[in-house]
């Protein structure tokens, strides 16, 4: 009996001792929540808070395209022009959005210079001038219409306007936006493909300095008049060290066959 009332009385130390540490981890944790939230209301009180040091819109625009601003120098705006960068591109890949779906939707509007980009720690108001937002715009307006003929056009307008804006805030953009935005078609991958082909085959067939010029015979090194003969007119086969030799002979090959099929039909 005495055994088993000294267990009971160790089952519940040991629940009572479980609980306590429940407690004080529960009050710390509502402690650290506490502090979070502190530090949260402090943050919006202070006007210099953000990732922009209580810069937005217009007023942001000003500080990173050089206009000067009380209270901030060289240094600290530079700062501001790093982090700014992301939100530019932001603001005008959504620019360009709204022109591609009001075009698909048929609605002609003008953008506004104004708007709220999303941030990981929240929205911040970007503001542009509107001249640049309607050239953005009417880019992905022009976008939306699908005309495969006027795609070069359109990364064109879009690339001018996106390196003039980004160049008066003082950012360079390490690729153009059109390579994401408006991206090379299939035919226009194959155009490209066939001419960097091209390309190749040229500069592994052009002569060297001082050599002779195209259709002169060359004499042979050798005596052996096996030596000087030259092969008959025929299809040349691709080298197999050289990719552009092969590549332009498969090509010439595709076009060769697409020739004769109509004779065979």
């Amino acid at each position: 009996m005495t055994t088993f009332l000294q267990v009971i009385i160790l089952v519940a130390i040991a629940s009572i001792a479980i609980l306590v540490v429940y407690l004080i981890d529960r009050v710390n944790t509502l402690q650290r929540y506490t502090r979070l939230l502190q530090s949260d209301v402090s943050e919006s009180e202070d006007p210099n808070a953000g990732p922009f040091g209580g810069l937005s819109g217009e007023r942001l625009w000003d500080a990173v395209s050089g206009v000067p601003i009380d209270g901030w120098d060289k240094n600290s705006v530079d700062l501001v022009r790093n982090r700014y960068q992301l939100v530019l591109r932001k603001h005008v890949e959504e620019l360009f959005l709204e022109g591609f779906q009001n075009s698909q939707a048929g609605i002609q509007a003008i953008p506004a210079s104004s708007r709220f980009v999303q941030t990981l720690r929240g929205p911040v108001e970007s503001w542009i001038p509107i001249e640049h937002a309607i050239a953005v715009h009417q880019a992905g307006f022009e976008r939306g219409k699908g005309k495969e003929e006027d795609l070069p056009a359109v990364r064109r307008s879009l690339d001018d306007a996106a390196s003039l804006l980004f160049g008066l805030a003082g950012i360079k953009l390490p690729r153009p936006l059109s390579e994401h935005l408006v991206p090379l078609t299939e035919a226009e991958q194959a155009a490209a493909a066939a001419s960097t082909a091209q390309a190749n085959l040229a500069l592994a067939g052009a002569p060297p300095p001082g050599a002779a010029a195209a259709g002169t015979v060359v004499p042979a090194l050798s005596a052996s008049p096996a030596a000087t003969v030259l092969p008959a007119p025929g299809p040349a086969e691709p080298a197999a060290s050289n990719i552009g030799d092969a590549l332009a002979a498969a090509l010439a090959t595709s076009d060769n066959a697409g020739a004769k099929r109509p004779r065979d039909l």
